[in-house]
């Protein structure tokens, strides 16, 4: 039985199924590929976008406060309170006045601070910070920026230390001077709830992490837990601050990040924003995941079409090799019934009349070979050895004219009967015991001719009697033992057995030989007279194939023996 790896169906379905599978494959890769660069440009520009849209409502939170310090360093109420370093109680509540006015729907995330040159507090909406302390901090925090930078705004963001119960971010202040001389500090603390407002109000999707960080890296504001505000930036969370914008990667507690940042242009910070790439490779699994479904029933479709494909181009080809076979065994009858109109029915056509034509021509051939056989089994048949019938004739006429009447009618009797079986168109095959009753008829004659100088004998069991074997086959045998093998008087012994599933009869002389030279020819050419065993051979052979037929052994001055073997049946 064929592998099925050498079936034409098995390879047929295998190359259209990967034909089929293969480019869905590539297609599948490349579409998983690009899916998750797009995820990640997407968060890349998400990030982008954030952290421009905070950097400018930071930029507005700055300028705003920038300007609400330079508005009160040129009010005059504050410029008089600065220059006599006092301030009354009438003077206090009109500073809060300006004060709600100015930061009208801020004050709850602002605090005023107004100090003298001496340390002396002159105005405080808050508790004043240790570190507004200007005789123990003179040099320290904003106070140092603010000395260094009198008359201009300044901005400060708290470290951890400056942190105070208000929860500050930044501070915007400014030294005022009069005549060139430091008179006091205007100090506004923003809370850190302003840049919460700004952050939390913004859409987040996958922004995780948001922080506003200052000029040389402190986090001002984080809006989770990531960074730590009033510290400074950690290097391996991967951020540079070289260039004014950009993005990164980075890992913080097991989680990989797309980092974006931006620069302000006009104040000291930067807005910095982490997206979880979580929903990257969520996404990516979500579509892989997908991907895998449709790939799963796009290959059982593509099983399914593959198997019916290979099934319609292989299944006539499989038809067409068994109708072959068919053929191969003699069998012509087999036809296509097929209503296809492409090339495998035209093939199909093509073999129903080849089938056809093949069928026509093998009956001709048999048809013409039974009539050649027959014709031939009829010349076989039909040759009697006119010798015999002379000499028998004349063997009666002698008889006669000596009165032997009751001998010649015998004798007439026993020629007559074979001559019928030998002129007659009866069947081929006769029984055994048919045809033992024509060589006895015959033998009779012979005796009759050599003055009971022949003596014969048959031995034939008597199981192989209702069997049937072609007529007249043991009659030319007979005679030949009885032209060639005697010398006077002689004695011939018929023997018929069964051996195997095969009749075997043998014909027995004890006469004067044959030499082997003789032996060899008879199954070759005739001798003279007689029909000779090389008809009854050839006979044999037409009946039943070849391995059957007769074989002679003989032994000068001793006698011959030939052996007839028939099968069973025979055409």
């Amino acid at each position: 039985m064929k592998s099925i790896k050498s079936s034409f169906f098995a390879k047929l379905f295998l190359n259209v199924f990967l034909v089929a599978m293969i480019p869905l494959l590539l297609i599948t890769a490349v579409l998983y590929g690009f899916s998750e660069r797009i995820f990640r440009s997407g968060i890349e520009e998400e990030s982008l976008a954030y952290v421009e849209e905070v950097e400018k409502d930071v930029v507005g939170l700055y300028s705003f406060y920038e300007e609400a310090v330079l508005r009160l360093s040129k009010d005059p109420l504050v410029l008089e309170i600065l220059t006599k370093q006092t301030v009354t109680l009438e003077e206090t509540r009109d500073l809060y006045e300006k004060m709600y006015l100015l930061f009208s729907g801020r004050t709850n995330e602002v605090s005023l601070y107004i100090l003298g040159n001496n340390g002396v507090t002159l105005f405080a909406s808050d508790t004043l910070p240790k570190h507004y302390d200007t005789k123990n901090y003179p040099g320290w925090g904003v106070l140092r920026k603010v000395s260094e930078l009198p008359g201009e705004v300044v901005f400060h963001s708290a470290n951890q230390r400056e942190r105070d119960l208000h929860d500050k971010s930044i501070t915007a202040a400014m030294g005022i001077t009069v005549e060139e001389t430091l008179k006091g500090v205007i100090l506004v603390d923003v809370h850190r709830e302003a840049f919460s407002e700004i952050l939390q109000g913004k859409a987040q999707g996958n922004i995780w992490e948001a922080a506003i960080i200052n000029e040389i890296g402190n986090v001002i504001y984080a809006k989770n837990s990531l960074l730590e505000e009033g510290r400074p930036l950690e290097r391996d969370q991967g951020h540079s601050f070289y260039d004014r914008r950009g993005s990164f990667s980075a890992q913080k507690e097991g989680t990989d990040f797309h980092g974006a940042y931006l620069k302000s242009a006009s104040y000291p910070f930067e807005v910095l924003a982490y997206a979880s790439l979580s929903d990257v490779e969520s996404n990516a699994r979500y579509l892989l995941k997908n991907l895998l479904y449709i790939g799963i029933l796009t290959l059982l479709i593509s099983l399914l079409a593959s198997y019916r494909i290979s099934k319609s181009v292989s299944k006539p080809v499989k038809d067409l090799v068994h109708h072959m076979k068919k053929i191969e065994k003699g069998d012509f009858s087999e036809r296509f019934e097929t209503r296809r109109t492409d090339e495998m029915g035209e093939l199909m056509e093509r073999y129903n009349k080849m089938a056809k034509r093949l069928d026509l021509l093998i009956r001709n051939m048999i048809e013409s070979r039974d009539r050649l056989k027959k014709s031939e089994m009829k010349m076989l048949q039909s040759q009697i050895n006119p010798h015999f019938l002379y000499n028998t004739l004349d063997t009666i006429k002698w008889m006669a004219k000596m009165g032997e009447s009751e001998e010649v009618v015998t004798l007439i009797t026993n020629l007559a009967k074979l001559l019928r079986i030998s002129l007659e168109d009866a069947e081929e095959f006769q029984t055994v015991e048919m045809n033992l009753s024509w060589l006895k008829s015959y033998l009779e004659i012979q005796k009759a001719r050599y003055d009971d100088d022949l003596i014969y004998e048959i031995h034939v069991e008597e199981s192989l009697y209702e069997r049937k074997i072609p007529k007249l086959l043991l009659q030319p045998i007979v005679e030949n033992a009885i032209l060639h093998g005697l010398d006077g008087k002689g004695k011939i012994v018929v023997r018929g057995y069964e051996e195997e599933d095969r009749i075997v009869f043998e014909v027995e002389d004890d006469g004067k030989g044959i030499e082997e030279t003789q032996r060899k020819k008879l199954l070759s050419e005739h001798l003279g007279e007689g029909i000779g065993l090389l008809n009854v051979h050839k006979r044999i052979e037409l009946y039943y194939g070849k391995g059957y037929g007769l074989e002679i052994r003989s032994i000068v001055n001793r006698g011959t023996r030939v052996r007839m073997v028939l099968g069973e049946g025979g055409v």
